[in-house]
């Protein structure tokens, strides 16, 4: 009797298994997925091995951007379904697991016939995953000042930067069909030049122009080596005059719109060829509209990565002077990194804080007192007449921020003298002193120099035209 009750629970329970297979079934191929994966939950429970419930669960969970758990049950269906790795080759890649893609991606090319017409876009998205694998290998460890998450159609008016920097303005422009796209202007600070996007025949490049006496030049491609096949767009010059920052979706981006940096070569009139910037201001997402101020040592950037249609996350961000490689053995924390999971907040800094961030931000946006002459006052940059006076402001502001800079560093060596003990060490401090002081003084001279310089300027062109 006991044997036969054994057996009749064994078949109940085969039979409810085959039933709620043939519910996943019917609700898998109608794509139904989130109702099939609570069916191959339950059927998994009972055979946690079985090939096919693993894949469809995996399946499920992809449709249902669930990318781990999808990881996981691919991994356990094993090479049953070939397709399996078609979609492990993207999952591994949008997780920054690069090298599991390239080995995904090619355990499903030698599935196909050897004409597959799908060979060659196979073939670039290994190529877009050898290109992470060494891009991961040098991840910028930046620190995040701030971040807000803001409507794309009107980002550019969150980027708090000084009009020092120069000034960018964002159209919607339509490109073909339905599809719109984002016009972006720079225009320099002297207001002599502008770099911006435009549509030719439905695709995005960058042109430039420059004031000539009472007109602009024609525009013109600012050059063949940034503007490719592929869109261009999102361009911003730093204050050097050289180095140009822009966003491309080209072949060397790592999926949509990935943020470059060029420089221009005067003796050559050429740019050198456009360096991905890496990891993690770039990622699979689009990634945009780089800001550097230099001289306050800010920067903004903008992706969609984790953000709902028609929305941006606009990171503010403290740049390194050097690339500050992450070193770690811990491949999950340098991934982390990348992604912007995990990232130094600016109070971790030693010589920087939160609030000293928030000073540069609100003193980007503070205006000038500067005295051309006894009835003339200037509050704002753009308020110079003469091109050499507005040529050589840039000059200024560096001597300004340089000096105040000097000036901390002494302030801050004086009183850590007071506290030294060893005389070899108060021997250095009272050297380091002596130097410092003789920059600042030097540092006091060349602006006090360059304030003479600009005010005789600015006040002859004021004399011609009255």
């Amino acid at each position: 009797m006991k044997f036969k009750l054994i057996l009749f629970f064994l078949f109940l329970t085969i039979s409810l298994n085959a039933t709620k297979a043939d519910e996943g079934e019917v609700l898998f191929n109608s794509k139904q997925y989130a109702k099939a994966r609570t069916v191959y939950e339950s059927l998994l429970k009972q055979k946690p091995n079985d090939a096919l419930y693993n894949y469809r669960y995996a399946r499920c969970c992809y449709e249902l951007k669930d990318p781990e758990n999808a990881i996981v049950h691919f991994e356990m269906s094993g090479n049953k379904f070939p397709i399996r790795d078609l979609y492990l080759g993207e999952l591994y890649f949008n997780t920054y697991r690069f090298d599991e893609s390239v080995m995904a991606y090619q355990m499903f090319m030698a599935t196909l016939k050897p004409d597959d017409s799908k060979i060659a876009e196979y073939q670039r998205k290994i190529k877009l995953a050898e290109s992470g694998a060494r891009l991961l290998t040098k991840v910028d460890d930046i620190a995040i000042a701030d971040s807000a998450v803001v409507n794309k159609s009107d980002f550019l008016r969150f980027y708090k930067f000084s009009s020092e920097l120069g000034s960018l303005k964002q159209e919607q422009i339509k490109i073909s069909g339905r599809k719109s796209a984002d016009k972006v202007t720079y225009t320099t600070q002297r207001q002599d030049r502008v770099y911006y996007s435009d549509s030719i025949r439905g695709q995005m490049n960058i042109f430039t122009s420059y004031k000539l006496l009472d007109t602009w030049s024609e525009p013109a491609s600012i050059s063949d080596v940034i503007n490719t096949p592929a869109n261009e767009n999102y361009p911003f010059l730093l204050l050097d005059g050289v180095t140009v920052y822009f966003a491309s979706d080209g072949e060397n981006s790592m999926g949509g719109y990935d943020l470059f940096i060029t420089r221009f070569t005067p003796s050559t009139n050429t740019y050198l060829a456009p360096e991905n910037i890496g990891f993690p201001f770039n990622s699979p997402a689009n990634d945009y509209m780089m800001v550097i101020d230099e001289q306050r040592k800010l920067g903004w950037f903008a992706t969609d990565r984790n953000q709902p249609n028609g929305k941006v996350m606009i990171y503010t961000f403290v740049p390194n002077e050097v690339k500050n490689i992450v070193r770690s053995e811990d491949k999950d924390y340098v991934r982390s990194v990348a992604q912007l999971k995990v990232y130094r907040k600016v109070s971790s800094l030693n010589q920087e804080n939160v609030a000293s961030v928030q000073d540069r931000m609100q003193e980007s946006e503070k205006q000038i007192e500067f005295i051309i002459n006894d009835s003339v006052v200037y509050i704002q940059a753009n308020q110079f007449k003469s091109e050499e006076a507005l040529r050589l402001w840039p000059d200024m502001l560096k001597l300004s921020v340089d000096l105040k800079n000097v000036s901390a560093e002494l302030a801050s060596l004086r009183s850590r003298y007071a506290s030294l003990e060893n005389d070899v060490d108060k021997q250095a401090a009272k050297q380091s002193i002596l130097d410092l002081e003789k920059q600042s003084i030097d540092l006091e001279r060349q602006q006090k120099l360059k304030t003479i310089q600009i005010r005789n300027e600015e006040n002859k062109f004021l004399r011609q035209i009255k």
